[in-house]
């Protein structure tokens, strides 16, 4: 088995209902190293103006230091590690935080290959891909989410037929182990929809990401190969013209992994017509 790490936001849950939520740090485990970090920012004045009635910064930081603390100290006991092989979950409920129903709680935990032996910029990396919003200027462009792929291609199917969605011609919310999907539809082949945005702000940025999603698809080869399934990614790219050629290097990254087909976000209406075509015969 490939060596992976592992990886999860700590999230502030502004509005449970609503699920209004910002990652506010991030754990990071090295399971056959032996080793766990935790990073958060130092300044957290965006926080507060995100969400101006949130929890108090002096509060948060103190919270933030004490699982900043219990990361030391599981670094120093290694052997701690081996009660929780492959129980990340377990590891964070019993060592770090119980999962409850307060404001701050990790979130989904991610799986990657270890795709480079130098631990520290892995965690660097992953840090400005997930705290970045504390350190950066806002963005004059609206910014292309997943979200707004989703929700784009949700439409264009809609608007071709309705009927691909009543009557369940697509699934959705497909999961695949720790993985989710938005979408998938079958036409000789298992087609599952990934949204994945690099409208990002830092040239760093949309490479770490390209390299995690091509961690994630490489794990995900072997469910491809035995279910005759193929990863669509929708690609959202950067507006600022200064980053076309580090957009350009991720794809490069991502068109390595067999089982991954990539659809810019000017392909968008060529793939869900592909999509209609291949649905509409079934009807």
């Amino acid at each position: 088995m490939n060596n992976i790490f592992q990886y999860s936001p700590l999230q502030y849950h502004y509005n449970s209902a609503s699920g209004e939520v910002l990652n506010v740090g991030l754990l990071v485990l090295f399971p056959d190293q032996q080793k766990v970090a935790f990073v958060y920012p130092e300044k957290l004045n965006r926080l507060r103006y995100a969400y101006p009635n949130s929890l108090a910064e002096r509060t948060l930081k103190a919270f933030l230091k004490g699982i900043d603390g219990k990361v030391h100290a599981l670094n120093r006991q290694p052997e701690i590690f081996n009660d929780y092989k492959n129980r990340p979950t377990e590891f964070i409920n019993n060592e770090l935080l119980i999962k409850d129903a307060s404001v701050l709680q990790f979130g989904e935990i991610k799986t990657s290959i270890l795709y480079t032996e130098n631990i520290k910029d892995i965690i660097t990396q992953l840090k400005d891909l997930y705290l970045s919003f504390y350190e950066v200027e806002e963005s004059p462009y609206k910014i292309h989410t997943e979200e707004y792929l989703i929700k784009e291609y949700r439409k264009k199917i809609k608007l071709g037929n309705e009927q691909i969605f009543n009557q369940n011609k697509i699934e959705e919310n497909k999961k695949i182990g720790e993985y989710s999907f938005p979408f998938a539809w079958q036409n000789g082949t298992y087609n599952i929809v990934s949204p994945v945005s690099l409208d990002l702000k830092m040239p760093e940025s949309i490479i770490r990401k390209a390299t995690l999603n091509f961690g994630k698809f490489t794990l995900l080869q072997s469910y491809a190969d035995e279910n005759k399934a193929m990863f669509d990614i929708l690609l959202a790219e950067p507006k600022q013209k200064s980053l076309v050629k580090k957009y350009e290097e991720a794809i490069t990254i991502l068109e390595q992994v067999k089982c991954v087909r990539l659809w810019a976000e000017n392909q968008l209406e060529e793939y869900s017509q592909r999509t209609l075509e291949a649905l509409n015969s079934q009807i």
